[in-house]
């Protein structure tokens, strides 16, 4: 069944457009602006997908697409996350919507929807404790909390939601191309907590160790959009349930080539 994409405009999401086709899946693509898509996506592609109009913070009509197109995914990646915790939240309006359509649509589908919903690694767990890591010791990002908690609400009957979380994500390519095959990715994965954390020398040391070892640990977390996409498109093709109901975090070991994804 077809998956229903947020985003398709952003970074990510016009990245995850080919992964999804690579990895055989029908799109469907939820846009606000169809002029902004069509300028950014190769015709190539778009031939290849359905687009349909809507705003992402109008709930029904994200319940309406799910049913109209018998959606039994969705992926969200529209929307931003201001860096500071005294900035004013921007994504709420959007994540709300989209989890309330996706709920109303699985209960009169009577079948649960996937969702894959973007995050940042800030919201994920410090390691060897049940903290998060915005909360315990470097509070950027933080509306991604209000997106975890709010997720974390919802019925799991109706949503079977992952809450993807990496750190920074750059271009492997400037340019979105249709792929002949999926690309892979060499991402390694883990659930709640950063993938392939390593402790410093100061890790023990009371309140300014943590901060160390998050500030040591950064720069190994960077990756590319096109493996995140591919990461996406991976999991939904293999049906995996393992990361149903958690955030996600992942890491790019720096090996060469383009193997399968691996998970922790």
């Amino acid at each position: 069944m077809p998956v229903l994409l947020l985003g398709a405009t952003g970074n990510l999401g016009s990245r995850l457009l080919p992964a999804l086709l690579a990895h055989r899946q029908e799109v469907v693509v939820y846009v606000r602006n169809e002029q902004k898509l069509r300028e950014l996506i190769p015709s190539a592609i778009l031939s290849l997908v359905t687009v349909i109009n809507g705003d992402a913070t109008d709930s029904n009509r994200i319940k309406n697409a799910l049913i109209e197109y018998e959606c039994d995914t969705l992926i969200s990646s529209a929307g931003t996350s201001p860096v500071l915790p005294w900035s004013e939240p921007q994504m709420q309006e959007i994540i709300k919507a989209v989890a309330t359509g996706a709920v109303d649509a699985s209960k009169e589908l009577s079948r649960p929807i996937r969702a894959w919903i973007l995050g940042g690694m800030t919201v994920l767990d410090f390691p060897d404790s049940k903290s998060i890591l915005s909360i315990l010791h470097f509070p950027l990002f933080t509306e991604h909390n209000l997106t975890y908690v709010y997720l974390s609400s919802l019925p799991k009957e109706n949503l079977q939601w992952s809450m993807f979380c990496p750190n920074y994500m750059t271009p492997a390519s400037k340019t979105v191309t249709l792929l002949d095959a999926s690309r892979g990715n060499p991402l390694i994965a883990s659930v709640d907590v950063p993938a392939g954390w390593q402790n410093s020398y100061f890790h023990s040391i009371p309140y300014l160790g943590p901060f160390i070892s998050i500030i040591g640990n950064a720069h190994r977390y960077g990756t590319t959009l096109e493996d995140c996409a591919d990461f996406i498109a991976a999991d939904l093709e293999k049906e995996d349930t393992r990361f149903m109901g958690h955030r996600v975090g992942v890491i790019d070991p720096g090996t060469t080539g383009k193997g399968k994804s691996k998970e922790q």
